[in-house]
């Protein structure tokens, strides 16, 4: 593929990722599942990490979703709101684990589990 199709196809997936932000985050109005948002993310990042020419300031690399309706109400949370993000396989989740021993201050021997939700 050359890189004028490459940088196209780029292109097209940031539009299409910044749109679905908008829908989710301003409009209330998801049009996507999140397994297809994180598809999407993800095969944006690969593309990224596979061609160095591959930049946008709108990318998921660079960009944290889009900037919330004025609609929604601010919560205070007494703990930190910690995330999965996106994890697709065991080795995201044992990262994962990894980073909340780190931030809890435990070593690999305290014991933990993870609940997970499975939509199908």
């Amino acid at each position: 593929m050359s890189k004028k199709k490459i940088q196209i196809e780029y292109i097209k997936k940031i539009s299409l990722i910044s749109k679905f932000n908008k829908l989710y985050y301003d409009d209330n109005n998801p049009k996507v599942t999140d397994q297809k948002y994180d598809e999407l993310k993800k095969e944006i990042l690969q593309l990224e990490k596979k061609y160095e020419f591959l930049k946008s300031n709108k990318s998921p690399s660079k960009v944290v979703g889009f900037k919330p309706s004025k609609n929604f109400q601010k919560i205070t949370h007494r703990a930190p709101m910690l995330s999965l993000a996106n994890a697709f396989g065991k080795e995201d989740l044992i990262n994962f684990e990894k980073k909340i021993l780190n931030f809890l201050s435990k070593d690999d021997d305290f014991s933990s589990s993870i609940s997970v939700l499975l939509r199908l």
